[in-house]
């Protein structure tokens, strides 16, 4: 079935709200962040966030369950199975609630072993410890909240997810400003504002879909019928080996610059804050194609998907000269967010251009991912990330002749040969296996 292709203004039009939505993921983290260093007190802003790349690591390893479900929704929708639809949701719901709870019965070891890799000084270790004590409650919520909002943007219901998520950051955001400068109950006030919007955005969520699902009694039968998730298990045990690499260059990033002392560790956590957010903008893009791709896929357009792809590249480029722009003309007004110790922001001016650059060098890897999201393909996300850890490992050698600056150079080439790896990846799968015509 051939449709018209998406026009760049329609494109435009579904990006933009899932831009927001996206970014506002890591603002949980973002906004605790910028809270405590109000405070002026340095072990809590290193504690704060030292737990949110924690965090920020630990849900990001899990982040399949969002990118998969928005594709296989994204199919589903356009090819009218409402059994698949609502299974595109039950499943990684299921798993979501499955994951979290481990992760809660797993919080000492996996507690323990997050804070060898991030390398955490003792002097940080209380407030690093009452932050994720209180947040790793959290773990289901957010879990299954990845799988609801994947399942609403697949559908194309974006405001939907966007609501979903605003209110969850505003309530983050007026708990924090209450139990933190009100009530001054520090890292555990932050902590606990950070859980409360994660319970809320579940709750709010499923208030927006109940209407919408359907569970006939055969489907119970079906969501433990261990054969229908093959193909999700699939496509996602690629992405999970993804993210594994992606949690080993995150882990040695960090531990690498710990080793230059506190005061780095402190700049590092702050600028992959910063870097977190970007990141979250280019996969709100990469959800945009995701959705656009897995409905050619649907209707086995060629022409659509070829013209997605080709906008994907347009909006990229926009977004990292704009990006950029914005980074180069705003350093210190960002850099102040986050902190008001002025060595501490000293010491991160040094290392802002690593930031500077991370969109053009990192972000065509998001909306690559996107692309095969949509196609529901999981290998050659694999594989990028594969090639770029060894590129990080290789590059992580400089660091023994320009210091922290060699932690940044590595992580910088492990965007690049990702980004680099994924175009020729999906320009090698256009010519080998492209979606059929009709």
């Amino acid at each position: 079935m051939v449709t018209a292709p998406v026009t760049a203004r329609q494109y435009g039009v579904l990006a933009y709200p899932l831009i927001l939505s996206s970014i506002l993921t890591p603002l949980l983290g973002v906004t605790d962040t910028i809270v405590i260093g109000q405070t002026g007190d340095a072990a809590a802003i290193g504690g704060i966030a030292l737990g949110a790349v924690f965090f920020n690591t630990i849900y990001w390893l899990f982040g399949f369950l969002k990118v998969s479900t928005t594709g296989f929704s994204a199919q589903a929708s356009v090819q009218q199975d409402e059994t698949a639809l609502q299974f595109a949701l039950y499943r990684p719901v299921l798993l979501g609630l499955m994951i979290g709870l481990i992760l809660l019965l797993c919080r000492s070891p996996l507690t323990s072993a997050g804070l060898y890799l991030l390398a955490t000084p003792a002097s940080l270790l209380p407030d690093v410890n009452t932050y994720i004590d209180y947040r790793i409650y959290g773990a289901p919520f957010v879990l299954i909240g990845y799988a609801v909002l994947g399942w609403l943007i697949g559908q194309g219901q974006v405001k939907r997810a966007l609501m979903i998520q605003i209110v969850s950051n505003l309530i983050n955001i007026a708990l924090d400003v209450v139990f933190v400068i009100g009530l001054d109950y520090g890292v555990a006030g932050v902590a606990a504002a950070s859980l409360v919007a994660e319970i809320g955005t579940v709750l709010l969520a499923l208030t927006f879909i109940v209407r919408q699902l359907v569970f006939k009694p055969a489907y119970w039968q079906l969501l433990f019928h261990l054969q229908d998730y093959r193909k999700f298990f699939m496509v996602n045990a690629d992405l999970f080996i993804r993210t594994i690499f992606l949690l080993l260059v995150i882990g040695w990033f960090t531990r690498t610059g710990a080793s230059f002392g506190p005061d780095m560790l402190a700049v590092n956590a702050i600028l992959l804050q910063m870097q977190y957010v970007i990141a979250y903008w280019f996969g709100g893009l990469g959800s945009t194609t995701t959705i656009l791709v897995g409905r050619a896929r649907g209707h086995d357009d060629n022409a659509s998907y070829q013209q997605s792809v080709r906008l994907t590249r347009q909006f990229g480029l926009a977004s990292i000269v704009l990006i950029m722009v914005l980074l180069f003309l705003c350093q210190q007004p960002f850099l102040r967010l986050f902190s008001a110790d002025s060595e501490l922001l000293l010491v991160a001016s040094v290392y802002y251009n690593w930031i500077l650059i991370f969109p053009l060098t990192g972000g065509f890897a998001m909306l690559y991912e996107g692309v095969f999201a949509g196609r529901t393909e999981g290998k050659p996300v694999r594989n990028s990330m594969i090639q770029g850890f060894i590129t990080f490992a290789v590059l992580l050698l400089s660091v023994n002749w320009i210091g922290n600056h060699g932690v940044w150079l590595a992580f910088i080439g492990f965007g690049l040969v990702r980004s680099g790896s994924l175009h020729l990846a999906e320009r090698r799968t256009q010519k080998k296996h492209p979606p059929a015509h009709a």
